[in-house]
């Protein structure tokens, strides 16, 4: 019987561990490739040292399903050494980093993004729970907006991440990172959509990458897009 009884309680904490919550499943609807937008997007920060909160990119994108263009260009709020342009197109297939100063076109082949670009909300960060709806609204890009929270302590800092979602298209417009520690800012950062169209008609070939005859194209094992790696 004492075996029987500790073979249920273990099916029921395997149940229970693998059981979705409603703020996960709602996130997966956020995330889902069955959306169809383009617009234009900031990423502002401010660390710790650093007096202004400022637009270090902007960002151009469109997306289609899978498939997504990023045209992003660092901006003079960073380090001249930092500043730059970059290109890259996904084909539903194809990872490709286009970079015209050099006269080269780098690729891989990707089946997922395990990070999810910046567009997309982690179902979870360790050691913080999923995010909770919080009870206000507002507008983001002239859009209705709801809101997802989650707050916690990571060492000795006090960490808030904030979404805000469509509230009709269930698209993620905007979320922000903060982390404070007696009460002085750490890390302040966020994605936030200026312009949005929804269901645009892409020209043929906005997703294909041709190359132009002398150019190099090269095969990598890895390519690093940090606007393709959700870090909150």
């Amino acid at each position: 019987m004492k075996k029987f009884l500790i073979a249920v309680i273990f099916i029921f904490f395997i149940s229970g561990c693998g059981r979705k919550t409603p703020e996960i499943e709602f996130i997966k609807k956020v995330n889902a490739d069955d959306k169809r937008f383009k617009g234009e997007w900031v990423y502002k920060s401010q660390i710790a040292g650093q007096f202004t909160y400022s637009v270090r990119t902007r960002i151009r994108i469109g997306v289609d399903g899978k498939r997504f263009y990023i045209f992003a260009k660092w901006t003079e709020a960073n380090l001249p050494e930092e500043r730059r342009d970059e290109k890259w197109v996904y084909d539903g297939k194809i990872l490709w980093q286009i970079i015209p100063s050099e006269k080269r076109v780098n690729y891989i082949k990707v089946r997922e993004f395990k990070r999810g670009p910046f567009w997309k909300i982690p179902e979870r960060i360790s050691p913080f729970p999923p995010p909770k709806k919080i009870m206000r609204e507002e507008k983001i890009a002239g859009r209705d907006c709801i809101i997802f929270q989650v707050k916690g302590k990571y060492g000795k800092g006090d960490v808030k991440i904030t979404y805000w979602i469509d509230k009709e298209k269930n698209l993620l417009l905007k979320k922000e990172h903060i982390l404070e520690r007696d009460g002085d800012v750490v890390v302040r950062e966020c994605y936030e959509c200026e312009y949005i169209e929804f269901d645009p008609v892409f020209e043929e070939g906005t997703f294909k990458v041709d190359i132009p005859h002398d150019w190099v194209k090269v095969k990598k094992i890895y390519l690093d897009c940090e606007l393709l790696k959700t870090k909150f």
